[in-house]
């Protein structure tokens, strides 16, 4: 599992290209994004989704993700970014980019499922997209719950 801190660590500081518009056809989806959401990476498909190598917590709002990491007792700040929606694929699509200091974009490309106050987000820093809500091959999963505020 400690192979996904690196990955996650990378996701979590994504920087996303694109413009905004508040009339966009996502906007009602982004809204239920909106909020705290605290959980971890775990294994094979969250059958235990209150443990995992790595300890997250998501600062979403309608237009970027902050991440943040806890680790020991410290706190480790992976910045924000925008994120892309696709509601229209089956699962639906969260996907994100990371620009690198040369100049490159690293594409992470991923599925998620939004029920009640849990949100599982199951991503791939390579070019395939997860087909399931399931580790291995390269994807990690993130199962957060949505903090009371």
């Amino acid at each position: 599992m400690k192979s996904l801190s690196l990955p996650v660590c990378l996701l979590l500081s994504c920087f996303a290209f694109g413009s905004w518009a508040a009339d966009r056809p996502d906007a009602a989806e982004r809204k239920r994004l909106v909020g705290v959401w605290k959980g971890f990476a775990v294994e094979g498909m969250g059958e235990q989704p209150d443990r995992g190598a790595v300890k997250l917590e998501l600062r979403i709002t309608e237009r970027a993700i902050t991440g943040l990491e806890f680790k020991g007792g410290g706190v480790i700040e992976h910045g924000t970014g925008e994120f892309v929606l696709d509601l229209s694929a089956n699962p639906k699509v969260l996907d994100a980019w990371k620009a690198t200091p040369g100049g490159r974009k690293q594409s992470y490309v991923g599925i998620y499922s939004l029920e009640a106050d849990t949100l599982k987000w199951c991503v791939s820093p390579r070019k395939t997209r997860p087909g399931e809500f399931r580790t291995g091959n390269g994807s990690f999963l993130l199962v957060l719950k949505r903090q009371p505020q």
